[in-house]
């Protein structure tokens, strides 16, 4: 028998509390999203009886408070902490990383040592760590591995080498991809230049306004990408998504997926995701652009900037021959009017399409909608097994919020573009 979100949720917190730090403010942080939690794992749990005393949601708002009410004053609305996992361990070792550098050397260089061997944030597929590598001719230099978890699946990382050294190439600001190995470090793992810079947001946004500077970088970054001749890439991360047929196979992928997480009975949320995917089967956009080379998540969250500059666009996963339209989608719900504009003249004079307002509408749907089942498979995992207090993060309290803004998008689906550009 499943037990209870609120058991699940409070097990977990338990675990995490004995590990974090003694940092007060970290402590702090943690209370703050463990309540949040908890809110959310006692809104699921009376869900069958808010389902059962209204039946017939009539109107958005109704089906929202019912199916998503929000947590409360601790998280509503506000950035939600999601720099925690404290009990994941790093599954390699410096001696580790010195062999796999070994079996790929840079420039003749013999590595000496590896130091400063640290996880990154970040990602729930992949395991991140930076280091420094030392060399015996008295030189070093910081990179970054990019390492599948452990039990989750290996598919695709050779993919986004491909398309990160495609996009290096061509002068694109990401790392400079050093080497792909399936076996070094004992599941798939490729390393890459570490870039210098500051991330720019995390999965709820900017840290702070974006600069006109910092929007016209990241702008003329994206129309460069954009440009990119998608012959020069020999494969990509995910299938296309081009034509009307290709977005009704990936509607028709995301409903399999939440089928198959409801298959068990808990079906938290399900008419909030049906309205959603019904829309989008229902005004799928005939779209004429030429394919380009997607990023497919485009945000804030993977942007780096040093001195008001982009210095490197992170995490290509999720890269695939696309629209266009598909980055500017995902970023435009992280822009007020004032800075989109500003943001597509930027993109538009470096040579980028202006896409029109339905194709954004649907891209930005279409964007929330994906983000929405992708955490919610984390709460799935989480509710199976509480042990990573990540996934609960991500799925009952991210998973909400960007099925919600879905929701609300498709309610006023003609308002959501605001202010046009050029």
């Amino acid at each position: 028998m499943r037990h209870s979100v609120t058991s699940q949720v409070a097990r977990v917190l338990q675990a995490e509390l004995a590990l974090v730090d003694t940092d007060p403010s970290r402590v702090i942080d943690l209370l703050t999203v463990g309540r949040a939690l908890l809110r959310r794992a006692e809104l699921d749990d009376d869900l069958v009886r808010r389902r059962a005393a209204t039946p017939a949601p009539r109107g958005i708002e109704e089906l929202l408070a019912v199916e998503l009410p929000a947590v409360g004053e601790e998280l509503d609305g506000a950035v939600v902490p999601i720099d925690f996992g404290t009990s994941t361990e790093l599954t390699v070792t410096a001696s580790d990383l010195v062999a796999a550098l070994g079996d790929h050397p840079r420039g003749g260089r013999i590595v000496a040592s590896v130091e400063d061997v640290r996880r990154l944030s970040g990602g729930f597929s992949k395991e991140m760590l930076m280091a420094r590598a030392a060399y015996s001719d008295g030189s070093d230099e910081r990179f970054v591995v990019r390492k599948v978890a452990p039990g989750r699946r290996a598919d695709g990382l050779r993919a986004e080498y491909d398309v990160l050294s495609s996009a290096f190439r061509s002068g694109c600001p990401v790392p400079e991809p050093w080497w792909y190995d399936s076996d070094a470090l004992g599941t798939p793992a490729i390393a890459t230049s570490a870039l210098s810079g500051a991330p720019a947001g995390d999965p709820n946004g900017w840290l702070a306004p974006p600069s006109s500077t910092v929007l016209a970088s990241v702008a003329r970054a994206a129309a460069q990408q954009h440009q990119i001749e998608l012959e020069a890439i020999d494969s990509n991360p995910l299938p296309p998504l081009v034509s009307a047929k290709d977005r009704r196979e990936a509607l028709c992928e995301r409903r399999e997926v939440l089928d198959g997480l409801w298959a068990d009975g808990d079906d938290a949320w399900s008419p909030a995701f049906h309205l959603v995917l019904d829309w989008l089967e229902s005004a799928i956009p005939e779209q004429a652009d030429p394919p380009v080379l997607v990023h497919g998540d485009f945000g804030p969250h993977n942007f780096l900037i040093e001195v008001e500059e982009l210095s490197g666009i992170l995490d290509w996963e999720r890269s695939h021959a696309g629209l266009a339209v598909e980055d500017l989608a995902y970023l435009r719900p992280t822009l007020d009017d004032e800075s989109w504009t500003a943001f597509m003249c930027e993109y538009v004079a470096a040579g980028g399409r202006e896409p029109t307002d339905d194709a954004l509408v649907w891209y930005i749907v279409w964007q929330d909608l994906w983000r929405a089942v992708s955490a919610y498979r984390m709460r799935s995992l989480f509710l199976r097994s509480p042990d990573q207090v990540l996934y609960g993060i991500s799925g009952l309290l991210l998973a909400p919020r960007f099925l919600t803004r879905a929701v609300r998008s498709v309610s006023s689906a003609h308002a959501i573009t605001g202010a046009r550009a050029c």
